[in-house]
């Protein structure tokens, strides 16, 4: 089950990108939405917008939520279009058969979001890219009875020109197909359908395709 309780661009101060680009290196660990740096984001790709959900966390997300060893403070989420307007999207082997989502991954505890999303995007993706705007902060609150896990996704728009991306060995990913941007809510509608131990999953994630759609499908 998911709830919306607020939404809006941030109102955050806007320094000048080049500030960002040259900011020495984080500290050992660095909070989950750190304020200087969603301003210093939105000043190079634009102000995102912000929303947070209530989520209630059933057997699947409580395994990896709960987990007191967990090494990442957030993710990063890319939608990552061609030259011929198409947004990548993946599938991997433990997904229902006909589930495709965009990609994802995690923002290690001492690490720059920035630097996290082209790290991720290289490591799954094997793609050259540039970054086309910060589309917003999805910040999650997870409860199982009285208990609340935090935790958030980035998420970009990034260009790729006519390069394809690549399954690469070590990644679990299985294969990548194109979409056009209207697509995307299809997609979570057919996360929002998923059933058995994979439903709370698919609610959850269905979250960030609403924003991806609401920003470059309707567009």
């Amino acid at each position: 089950m998911t709830e919306l309780l607020g939404n809006g661009a941030t109102g955050l101060p806007a320094p000048r990108a080049e500030e960002f680009r040259t900011r020495e290196r984080p500290p050992a660990s660095l909070p989950m939405i750190d304020a200087d740096e969603v301003a210093q984001l939105a000043a190079a790709y634009g102000a995102p917008a912000q929303r947070v959900y209530n989520v209630l966390a059933d057997d699947y997300i409580r395994a990896y939520r709960w987990n007191k060893d967990i090494d990442r403070r957030a993710e990063v989420v890319f939608a990552v279009q061609d030259a011929q307007g198409r947004l990548w999207v993946h599938a991997k082997p433990h997904y229902p058969a006909h589930i495709f989502r965009l990609p994802s991954g995690g923002v290690h505890l001492d690490e720059r979001v920035e630097d996290a999303l082209l790290r991720e995007v290289a490591e799954e993706m094997n793609l050259p890219v540039q970054v086309a705007r910060f589309l917003g902060i999805v910040e999650y609150r997870f409860w199982h009875g009285p208990c609340m896990v935090p935790f958030a996704s980035y998420v970009f728009h990034l260009t790729t020109g006519n390069h394809v991306p690549a399954c690469r060995v070590g990644e679990e990913i299985s294969e990548f197909r194109a979409v056009l941007p209207s697509q995307v809510a299809q997609i979570a509608v057919d996360l929002r359908n998923l059933i058995g131990d994979r439903r709370g999953w698919g609610q959850w994630r269905a979250l960030v395709h609403d924003l991806v759609y609401e920003s470059i499908g309707l567009v």
